[in-house]
């Protein structure tokens, strides 16, 4: 059974993303923090809590799930 993503999960952000005017922090990765309310059919809208690198801070983005890999069980 394949893993969902939920509150807690560490993801990473996919490289190819269907956005317009290309893709969205491409190979960062960090920490959903939260689901939008108004994605939640086809798999959700979260807040990924983005781990900060050395040429960019810590922040908090949106993506929609298919946007989104999951890299490990959730974290508590």
């Amino acid at each position: 059974m394949a893993s969902q993503i939920e509150i807690g999960s560490r993801v990473g952000v996919k490289h190819k993303q269907d956005r317009l005017g290309g893709p969205k922090y491409p190979g960062r990765t960090g920490v959903v923090v939260r689901e939008n309310e108004l994605g939640r059919s086809d798999g959700g809208l979260w807040y990924v809590q983005l781990d900060a690198t050395q040429r960019a801070k810590a922040r908090v983005e949106l993506f929609f799930s298919k946007e989104l890999d999951l890299l490990n069980e959730v974290t508590t």
